[in-house]
């Protein structure tokens, strides 16, 4: 994967903060196992193998990627108290976990669900890549492909598996990246805040002031986040509306979807999957719409989620 060229630094920089640009750069680059100083190992891949052999034998294999080949659309109705008339009916289709390196099949299933579904905004909460370290553009390759299926503006946040390199191309793409930022949606006569913060759980390098800085018009903030720990700080800063992502919904869960007693991700266990509240914002965390590690699911299908605001 090739290095930022000093234009994009700069203005990468400038939009997140030199500090936490700093910081996620070299989190970046001490996030992987050396060999000799000079072999670059990234320890999902090597473990990868280890993980497929153990579903095959356990006879799980293909019941775990015909689920994970077939995402599901789900609806989800966001009921604002306040929310002016012009933005009844919003809608936001949100995608997140995409891991589109991890097998290139799962793209075309992708655009082919997106085709047709009517919604005023596309999000994506993060994780375009599978390998946190990636020397290839294969998941942005992939992205190109996926993108012309969209028929709304495309915002998005990076995840923990993204890099601060990544932005250029997916940028150029026609994604509009929010790194610490927040831009004003406007629609019918009426705007409404969005905003978007780095990984405020592994790299902890957000800094959700700054995203949330004063947009004039806006009549309701949506806050993208991949990981939903930033809850109560959102809840703190009255945002309506937190779409993320990150815990894949448990991905591989006990029957009626029940996750496995995992670790809560630095979060309450209650925002971990799907709908919650916290205080006067309302949120959802994604189940994700692909996989992370190997490309199986276990009753906890990847979704596709069309948020739709309404008043009272």
């Amino acid at each position: 994967m090739q290095g930022l060229n000093k234009n994009d630094e700069r203005r990468i920089r400038g939009r997140m903060g030199k500090t936490l640009f700093l910081r996620r750069l070299h989190q970046e680059d001490t996030r992987e196992l050396k060999v000799g100083g000079l072999i670059r190992l990234c320890p999902l891949k090597i473990l990868r193998p280890f993980f497929i052999f153990a579903f095959k034998v356990t006879g799980l294999w293909r019941r775990g990627y015909r689920e994970f080949i077939n995402p599901v659309v789900r609806e989800n109705t966001f009921v604002i108290p306040g929310l002016p008339a012009e933005l009844d009916g919003f809608t936001i289709l949100h995608l997140s976990d995409l891991h589109l390196d991890l097998d290139t099949r799962l793209t075309p299933v992708l655009a082919d669900r997106i085709h047709g579904l009517k919604y005023d905004l596309a999000v994506i909460t993060g994780d375009f890549n599978n390998f946190t370290i990636h020397m290839d553009g294969r998941a942005i390759d992939e992205m190109g492909k996926l993108y012309p299926a969209f028929t709304a503006p495309v915002y998005g946040v990076l995840g923990n598996h993204d890099s601060l390199r990544d932005i250029p191309d997916l940028e150029r793409l026609g994604i509009h990246m929010l790194i610490n930022e927040g831009v004003r949606i406007p629609f019918r006569g009426s705007s409404l805040r969005l905003a978007g913060i780095d990984d405020p759980n592994i790299f902890q390098t957000h800094n959700l002031d700054h995203a949330l800085r004063d947009i004039p018009g806006a009549q309701l903030t949506v806050l993208l986040s991949h990981s939903p720990c930033i809850h109560r700080a959102a809840a703190e800063k009255k945002v309506d509306i937190v779409l993320a992502g990150h815990t894949h919904g448990g991905q591989i869960c006990l029957p009626g979807g029940r996750r496995l007693p995992l670790r809560n991700n630095r979060g309450a266990d209650y925002v971990q999957k799907g709908r919650w509240c916290e205080g006067s914002t309302q949120g959802w965390t994604s189940s994700g719409s692909g996989s992370c590690g190997v490309p199986i699911r276990i009753n906890c299908p990847p979704e596709i989620l069309l948020h739709r605001l309404v008043a009272p």
